[in-house]
Parts: structure tokens; C-alpha cells; sequence
């Protein structure tokens, strides 16, 4: 039978360096025990009752670009060095340091070899179903359903951060896992969307219970299931964009179909802070880390400057104007705090400098084992307002807009929109204030595809220098941000 245990990109490259073609069975000879382990319906269900769990803490770990995409959007801010941030937003935008040596090489090479072993692990179990090596008896359909789930998100990872990937499943002849072969993000999006959509069709052809834990502190069943996939696919195709220009190629009647077959509740995960654990939420909003960016309390009241050039310290917010001023968020009192003085050092930056932090998940910042939200319902929300607008079809828009029950009526207190382009700006300001800290990338994405990002700002990373070194690439490397492609010509700013 084939073995899939290939844990890492890094992995699959020195075994196909070392290995001969000429034998069919790729096994990682790191792990004698996969062909037991590949035969055992105890350890593969083990090896899935981990799946989520680990594509979701490495998707949020300090190993991870969602915060340096965080700063880079500048929606959140940081001067202190970690995990890249003040290196790919300091002004002017510089380039990507792809090189091995560099100090944050690990927050690109961590996440990509990270999401291959979660994308290995899932194809591990649906190589055994299909070569009928366990009987998972009527659990079949969970197991297969769950696992296309979870490589999409794999999946979906890689092609919303990396110009290029491999696009590897159960299917993937042993042949091309000794060489695969690179393709472009657009064809991992594709590969992504496609085993939502498997994952999709089986969760609605069978009714199962997805074991507790998996989940951690959720009760999820098929229905539920074929709800955050098709959220995840619209997700994937909505922020693929590296431009306003590519939006035009995206399939806004597939988009809108995901949204409205998607969630319709938040959808949280409950912290215990030893295994299930969310850096990005901590590192972004804990007192004395990050801060949001003032553009972002800009967007919430104009009476605050969008850029601190000056790394002014500015006053509370007027609880009385906030609350009659339709026109002022009243999320500014309810999800930030304000800090009446800077830490950051001035020498890196006084634009880095701002009054306020993200207030909205303190508790989890207090006790560590609170609820945490992987998707919003407002994120649901916007990418079927967004569809709609893209289809021309403005009313369908301004009725999810003008909802009194959605998050921009409800909780910031802001008045009815009529024109497409308030719809417009309405999808952007919700993303960027509703949506703040809550999933990968998104502010980042939002603002890539809509041409807004500061000149010189990535679009996109590049594969990791480690990578590049097994496939022989010469150095420098190639990189993005800065004057190099795939940088963006012009934003906000």
C-alpha cells in the first residue's frame, strides 16, 4: 500500500533527494511505525481527533504570519521586534528578508511545513479508507468528510499566503511526492475549494456526530460541518485576490452560493490554554504588546487622526459624542481601551505610536480558557454582502447592511447605507472593526485586494529559504515587498 507520512515539505524534499524513483513505496523512515499505524483504526482516529486542533494553533502561534499580516495591514501596530512585525511595517516598506539566516525565517517556514503535516495527517486516514486497510464501520462518512474538511484548510492557508505551494493528497501518486511539482496559488485556492465542496457533499448525504474534543467545546454534526466548509471555500475565494484588478476573476455566484450555505452563528472554540491555545488573539492585545492601529479608530470616529506621525498621545474618547453621533462607532467604547501613554521606542517609529488597544477578548487575555471566535457570523455576513455587490445585486446587499440585527446596526450603532459605494465602504469598515483579530489574515486580505495596502507592502510571501535551498533555487532568494514584485504600488496612504 502507499505510504503518505511525509510530514513536511522540507521532508518530502530530502526524501526525494536521497530516494530512488524506481521504488513506489515513500515511507518517512523517521516514523517506523507508520505501516501500523496507517493499518490501526484506533491510532488513525487519534491521528483525526487532532486535525483541527493543530491547523488551528499553528495557524495562530507566533510561528505564524498572522500577526506580521496584522501590522503590515496596519490594523494592528507594534514597534517591538517578534514574529516580524515591526520589520515588514516599518515606513518606508522594505522587502521581505527570505533568507535563512534571518532571525524570523521560522514564521514562513514554520507555517508552511506546519500545514503540509496537518494536509500528511488527513490524507493518512483517507489513504487507509481507500486502500481498505481499517474499518471504520459507519463512522466512513464522518472520517472522510472530516478529513477533505481539514486538507482544504491546509490548503486554503497556502494559498492565501504563499505566491506558489504543492498541491499533495492521498491521491498524489508516490512518483510525484518524490518530485512534486510547484503550482500557483490560484491552483492550491482551486484544490482548497474542491475538497470543501467533497467535504461538503458527503456531511449532506449522511447525518454523523463529530466526537467530542475535536471540536474542543463544541456539540457539531454534519449540518454543522457543511456550514463552516462552505464558509471556509467563500473565504478562500474572497481573499485570494492579490488586487483590485484579480477580483474580477473570482466566481462571485460560487462566493455568494458558500455564503448563504454557510454559517449563521458565531462559531467559537473553547481555550484551555495547554492544548487548544490562540497567540494571535494575546500577542495583538495584551497591555504592553500590540496596539490597533489608529487608522482603524479613524475608521470609528474622524475626530482621531489615521496616521500618528508624530506619536502623539490622544485623549479618551467622549463617551457622549460617541453614543449620539451616528456617525461614530460606538465599538470604540465597547472593543478598545484606551492607554493614555506609548511604550514603544521612538527610535523605531513614531508612526507606530497609538492611544488604543483591542479590548473585545479581554477574557481570554484574563483567564486563558474562555471561548474564542474562529468565525463570525458578521464574517459570513460580508463575504455574501460583498458577493452581492459584486453581482450587481445591491438590494440583496443593503438588506444584509441595513439589518438591524447585523453587528454594524446592533453593535456599532451606524446608520443605513443606500449607494454602492457606502456598501462598499460598510464590507470594508466591518472587516476592519467587527472582524479585528478574529481570523487569519483577513485584514490583510481585505486590504491586499483592495488596493489599499501602504506602497512597498507585500502582496504575498515567498517560499521559505529552506525550501529554496533543497530545490536548489540561487541565492538571494527571491523575495516580495519593497521594490520587488508583487509589492503594492500604492494604498491608503
Amino acid at each position: 500500500m502507499k505510504v503518505f507520512k511525509l510530514k513536511s515539505v522540507l521532508g518530502l524534499l530530502a526524501a526525494g533527494m536521497l530516494m530512488s524513483c524506481a521504488d513506489l513505496s515513500v515511507e518517512n523512515l523517521n516514523n517506523p511505525d507508520t505501516q501500523r499505524a496507517l493499518s490501526s483504526s484506533t491510532d488513525l482516529t487519534n491521528v483525526a481527533s487532532g486535525l483541527f486542533r493543530s491547523y488551528y494553533v499553528d495557524t495562530y502561534d507566533t510561528s505564524s504570519p498572522a500577526h506580521l499580516m496584522a501590522t503590515s495591514a496596519d490594523a494592528a501596530t507594534c514597534s517591538w521586534g517578534n514574529y516580524g512585525m515591526r520589520d515588514i511595517s516599518s515606513e518606508p516598506r522594505g522587502a521581505w528578508d527570505n533568507a535563512s539566516n534571518y532571525t524570523y525565517n521560522y514564521v514562513t517556514n514554520n507555517f508552511f511545513n506546519d500545514m503540509y503535516s496537518n494536509l500528511s495527517s488527513a490524507s493518512d486516514i483517507l489513504a487507509a479508507i481507500n486502500n481498505g486497510a481499517v474499518d471504520f464501520g459507519n463512522d466512513v462518512p464522518m472520517m472522510r468528510a472530516w478529513a477533505k474538511f481539514n486538507q482544504g484548510l491546509s490548503l486554503m492557508n497556502l494559498a492565501l499566503t504563499f505566491d506558489q505551494a504543492y498541491v499533495i493528497t492521498e491521491n498524489t501518486d508516490p512518483e510525484t511526492l518524490i518530485n512534486p511539482t510547484l503550482v500557483p496559488y490560484t491552483e492550491v485556492a482551486d484544490s482548497a475549494v474542491a475538497l470543501f465542496n467533497q467535504a461538503i457533499s458527503i456531511a449532506d448525504a449522511n447525518t454523523f456526530s463529530i466526537p467530542e474534543g475535536w471540536l474542543n467545546g463544541v456539540t457539531a454534526d454534519n449540518v454543522l460541518l457543511s456550514k463552516l466548509a462552505n464558509t471556509y471555500a467563500a473565504r478562500t475565494m474572497s481573499y485570494l485576490p492579490r488586487t483590485a484588478a484579480e477580483k474580477s476573476s473570482v466566481d462571485w455566484g460560487a462566493v455568494r452560493d458558500h455564503a448563504l450555505a454557510g454559517v449563521d452563528a458565531d462559531f467559537s472554540v473553547l481555550m484551555d490554554d495547554i492544548t487548544w491555545l490562540n497567540d494571535y488573539k494575546w500577542v495583538i492585545a495584551y497591555p504592553g504588546w500590540g496596539r490597533i492601529d489608529m487608522r482603524v479608530i479613524n475608521m470609528m470616529d474622524d475626530s482621531y487622526p489615521a496616521y500618528n506621525a508624530d506619536g502623539s498621545d490622544y485623549s479618551e474618547p467622549d463617551s457622549a459624542r460617541v453614543v449620539d453621533n451616528a456617525d461614530v462607532d460606538d465599538r470604540l467604547l465597547t472593543d478598545f481601551a484606551h492607554l493614555s501613554s506609548n511604550n514603544f521606542r521612538p527610535e523605531r517609529g513614531l508612526y507606530h505610536f497609538s492611544s488604543f488597544r483591542l479590548s473585545r477578548y479581554q477574557d481570554y487575555i484574563t483567564t486563558w480558557d474562555t471561548y474564542l471566535p474562529e468565525i463570525l457570523k458578521a464574517e459570513n455576513d460580508m463575504l455574501l454582502a460583498e458577493a452581492y455587490i459584486e453581482l450587481n445585486n445591491l438590494p440583496g446587499a443593503l438588506a444584509i447592511l441595513n439589518d438591524p440585527n447585523n453587528s454594524r446596526m446592533d453593535r456599532g450603532g451606524l446608520p443605513a447605507v443606500a449607494t454602492e459605494a457606502e456598501a462598499r465602504d460598510a464590507v470594508h469598515h466591518e472587516r476592519m472593526v467587527e472582524l479585528i483579530n478574529t481570523s487569519y489574515g483577513l485584514e490583510f486580505f481585505e486590504m491586499r485586494k483592495n488596493d489599499l495596502l501602504q506602497a512597498g507592502t507585500l502582496l504575498q510571501l515567498p517560499l521559505p529559504a529552506k525550501v529554496l535551498e533543497l530545490l536548489g533555487y540561487e541565492k538571494p532568494y527571491y523575495t516580495f515587498g519593497g521594490s520587488n514584485p508583487s509589492s503594492s504600488a500604492g494604498g491608503w496612504r
